[in-house]
């Protein structure tokens, strides 16, 4: 996956993303393997991502 490419959900969950339940964030959060993804809504079901971080980070 690429950073800023558009993605529908079905995408995102064929590449064995697992989607997060977060608090106060406008983002959808999908972990994979020791990776966090981070997910913009851009319209109709399409989703952005903007960036990814380290597991470790994010859950700190």
């Amino acid at each position: 996956m690429k950073i800023n490419e558009q993605y529908s959900l079905t995408e995102i969950e064929s590449n064995g993303l697992i989607e997060k339940t977060v608090k106060d964030l406008d983002a959808k959060v999908f972990t994979a393997n020791n990776k966090v993804y981070f997910f913009e809504n851009v319209g109709n079901k399409i989703y952005r991502l903007y960036t990814v971080i380290n597991k470790r980070s994010f859950f700190l």
